[in-house]
Parts: C-alpha cells; structure tokens; sequence
C-alpha cells in the first residue's frame, strides 16, 4: 500500500474544515450504506419507494372442443357440385308434365246420356227406383233382353199400357201386369218428346242394360220415332 504525504493529508483536512465537512483522514469522508439498506430520503423529506416488480401473467388458451356428432356429419357429407341445381330447380315442372301426360283427358259426356239421366229421375226413377233395380215397376236390368229392337221399347214407353189386355205379351218374354207388377205404365206421348223418350230409352239401355253407349241406336243416330198417341 502506497503511503500518502503527511503535507497532502494537511491540506486535505485544511480543506475540509474550511467547508465545514468536520475532520477526519484523508481516506475518512460519508459512509458508504451497506447494501440492502434503506435508500436515502428524497430531498424534502420523502424516501424513495422502489419500483414494484412486474408479475407475467401466463395466457390460458381454452382448449378447442370437437364438434357435434351432427355438424361433423354435415361437413364430412359430400355437397352437391353447383352445375346440379338447375336441375333440381327444373324437377317440379318434369313431375308436373310427366303427371300431365299420364292423366287421362276428360271425355266429353254424351249429351244424349245427360238428357236421359235427368229424363229418368223427373219420370221413371220412382216406380223403376233410382238405380233401376225395380219397385212398383220391373227392374230394368234385362230391358235389352226385353227390348232387343230399342224401338220396341220406345213404343212401349210412348204408348204405355193403354189397351193392352191384362196377359198380353209385350217385349219378347213380358206380359202387362203379369208377374206380381201391378203399377201401369203410364203413356208419356203426352208429356215428353219424341227426342225426350228417345234419350231415356238410350240412358236405360246404357246405364241398366249394359249396352254400349257407342252402339247405334235411334236415340244415337239422331232419328226420331214414330209415336201414336
């Protein structure tokens, strides 16, 4: 260790005392604070408080959860490729000509059927019974047995029974008021047209007897018959 001069540290206490700072060596001067201890107080009167230390938060990351059974079915489904729509828009009008085509057209009704039907339930429908299963008159389901020639039938309908013996046949297997019918039957020269007789002729033959409606008949062929009153 280096000695210093007994002039210099003379000096240096001279020095000292003429600022007022006290004596003491030349290596003396204000004490160093041990480490750890209080900080110095501020000028003022107010110690410094130390910075307080910054905690590091750890961010959560919440865990990612799986979806539904549903949804993973839905996005695992294949999608329909875009160039389809179209043709799924066109699907209902498809359906409804295809169902257009398979209907089957309305037939027009054959007026002279329409006039007998309303003919027959105005005249004939309550001793013959709407059906023509047959009351206080014959059933009429062997009226073309009866009648094969339509126009026999017409003049039966036209004349009636009027001066017909009771026993005499009529038709070909018919007699008047025989068999337990013992309702006449009433002449409608009177009370219908020829045209009139002609189409419930034609209905009774069609819609009771089984004829044919295309069957040429005189109510079909337009012909009027001869009728006597």
């Amino acid at each position: 260790m280096t000695d210093i001069p007994e002039h210099l540290l003379a000096r240096s206490r001279e020095r000292r005392a003429a600022l007022g700072l006290g004596g003491g060596d030349a290596g003396g001067g204000a004490p160093t604070p041990p480490a750890g201890s209080a900080a110095s107080p501020e000028p003022g009167g107010v110690p410094a408080v130390p910075a307080a230390a910054t905690v590091a938060v750890p961010e959560v990351v919440e865990p990612v959860r799986p979806d539904p059974p549903y949804v993973a079915a839905s996005k695992a489904r294949p999608r329909v490729p875009i160039f389809v729509a179209p043709v799924l828009a066109m699907l209902p009008v498809f359906a409804f000509i295809y169902w257009g085509s398979l209907t089957p057209k309305p037939v027009a009704a054959d007026p002279v059927l329409v006039e007998g039907a309303a003919v027959y339930a105005d005249n004939c429908a309550a001793c013959h019974m709407p059906d023509g299963s047959g009351g206080v008159g014959r059933p009429l389901n062997e009226v073309v047995r009866t009648f094969p020639n339509e126009a026999d039938q017409i003049d039966w309908v036209t004349k009636g029974d009027i001066g017909r013996p009771t026993g005499q046949p009529y038709g070909v297997d018919r007699v008047v008021h025989g068999d337990g019918y013992a309702a006449n039957m009433p002449a409608f020269a009177t009370t219908l047209t020829a045209e009139q007789i002609a189409a419930v002729v034609h209905y009774e033959r069609v819609e009771f007897g089984g004829e044919s409606a295309t069957a040429t008949t005189v109510a079909g062929s337009g012909t009027t018959p001869t009728t006597t009153k």
